[in-house]
């Protein structure tokens, strides 16, 4: 039995054409994972979109919306800002020129309730201690399995990258070397206080070429990797890819965390593979290994590009022994 064939089994999964998939995962087989690149939205794609009680987890944006004993009025202000931003986001009537102002706005005058809030780097880390921000299952042994094979994943989010990071360190007890975060950094003083967010504004419909000016020499750095697994949980995921300079093919992997009937016929035009309603990383773990069938051999050092300083190396072993045999075809 194909991948293909095995992943339609669960009833989670929607493929709207098979043999494009297949043919995808063919190619990035053939080429081995020293040429394949990760890229990963984080909210609600590698963090949960629900808990294990159907309740709504929160975005890393949404951990200051929730901190009502911190700061009610901040709360107050953001919850606000959701409930009249959210509906033109997911709006499917609405062209993405025409959302952009609106997301801008959004981004924009958050960012600017936050700062004025005056949160010290120890007040987020509290934050995020009790926050309703929980990785998907199997999402730790991805980002580990990723890190082991030594493929760069890059974090495109139109969150906060400073949370991500936190988050990261918290589950897996360090952000890995192979990891770079793309995303919107808060700013700190000298008395870690936060002072600012970084520029240019990354929200859900800019993640593509027009907010990496800095990120050139990473991007050039992995140059050579032109395939990329792409995972993504909104219509504006779908371009996180335009800054590889000498792309080939992208295999798509999408979330629908709701407004399922609405939202499917988008979803299955731009998504390779679209999950429904799904808290698992399992299957983009499972596309992942089965995609190192050719051994790679990849020494290229990535740490220097990368924002973490420190990598744990211990668990390449037994994930280099996961990978499935060479003679399963796709």
């Amino acid at each position: 039995m194909s991948i293909v064939d095995r992943l339609l089994q669960n009833p989670k999964v929607r493929i709207k054409n098979p043999a494009v998939v297949k043919s995808k995962i063919q190619k990035i087989i053939s080429e081995g994972y020293d040429k394949l690149l990760v890229i990963s939205d984080f909210d609600y794609t590698l963090s949960r979109f629900k808990d294990e009680s159907g309740v709504r987890c929160l975005t890393t944006h949404a951990i200051f919306n929730d901190c009502t004993k911190k700061d009610p009025e901040l709360s107050e202000k953001l919850r606000a800002l959701t409930k009249k931003y959210i509906p033109i986001e997911f709006d499917p009537h609405m062209s993405v020129e025409e959302k952009v102002p609106h997301m801008e706005a959004w981004w924009g005058i958050s960012h600017d309730y936050i700062v004025e809030s005056k949160f010290t780097y120890k007040d987020i880390e509290e934050l995020v201690a009790v926050a309703r921000v929980y990785l998907r299952d199997a999402a730790t042994e991805f980002v580990r399995s990723v890190e082991a094979h030594n493929v760069p994943l890059i974090l495109f989010s139109a969150g906060i990258g400073n949370i991500i990071e936190i988050v990261l360190k918290r589950n897996l007890g360090h952000v890995p070397q192979t990891l770079h975060v793309i995303s919107n950094m808060m700013h700190f003083d000298e008395n870690d206080v936060c002072v600012s967010f970084s520029k240019p504004i990354i929200h859900t419909f800019c993640k593509n070429s027009s907010v990496i000016t800095g990120e050139r020499p990473f991007f050039h750095h992995i140059r050579n990797r032109n395939n990329v697994l792409l995972i993504g949980d909104s219509l504006g995921d779908i371009h996180m890819d335009v800054g590889i300079e000498n792309e080939g093919i992208a295999l798509k992997i999408g979330f629908l965390n709701f407004d399922f009937d609405k939202l499917m016929d988008k979803y299955m035009e731009v998504y390779d593979i679209v999950l429904v309603d799904y808290q698992s990383m399992e299957i983009p773990l499972e596309v992942f290994r089965f995609c190192g069938i050719v051994h790679s051999q990849s020494q290229t050092v990535l740490a220097d590009y990368c924002h973490a300083k420190e990598a744990d190396k211990t668990h390449s072993d037994d994930e280099l022994s996961s990978s499935p045999s060479a003679n399963v075809l796709a």
